[in-house]
């Protein structure tokens, strides 16, 4: 069950600053893109959100996109939100993406935080690969599809209570 547990939680990916990063040793960060950077069925993410990104990377956090969606559907959205690194594809939770985003940020695995909004696949991923796993809550949940929703209620018993986030 320690592979389910995030090493730190947030409400949204804007909480996350850069000196919270440099202070845990993180010098890049992977990002989920569905309901950690934009909610469900949302093409790109909001101002507040975009200029965080780029307050991570004006600090020096290099960024990469990991997701286990379609190669068009990540490279568009990273070029829309100005991402150099994406990984599509991915498989989560399985190393493989942490792996080619590691090698593209030309960073060690140890040297990553990977955000994202579920535990099965971002988090587990996360700590499989050795990253610091963040878990964000989910930005929107209703619609997610079937799969989704049922992960939802096996993930419930392993997140902290709600006044915790």
């Amino acid at each position: 069950m320690k592979l389910l547990k995030a090493r730190a939680y947030f409400k949204n990916i804007t909480e996350i600053s850069p000196e919270f990063l440099k202070e845990n040793g993180i010098s890049g960060l992977i990002l989920d893109i569905d309901n950690t950077l934009i909610g469900h069925n949302v093409p790109l993410p909001d101002e507040k959100t975009t200029n965080h990104l780029r307050e991570l990377e004006n600090a020096g956090i290099k960024l990469c996109v990991v997701s286990n969606n379609t190669y068009d559907r990540v490279k568009s959205f990273t070029e829309k939100i100005g991402v150099e690194f994406f990984v599509a594809n991915a498989l989560k939770p399985r190393r493989k993406g942490y792996i080619e985003a590691s090698e593209s940020m030309k960073l060690a695995l140890s040297e990553i935080g990977a955000a994202g909004d579920q535990l099965f696949t971002d988090v587990l991923g996360a700590n499989l690969a050795g990253c610091f796993s963040i878990y964000t809550k989910p930005l929107h949940t209703g619609g997610e599809g079937f799969f989704i929703a049922l992960k939802r209620i096996f993930e419930n018993p392993f997140l902290p209570k709600e006044e915790l986030l």
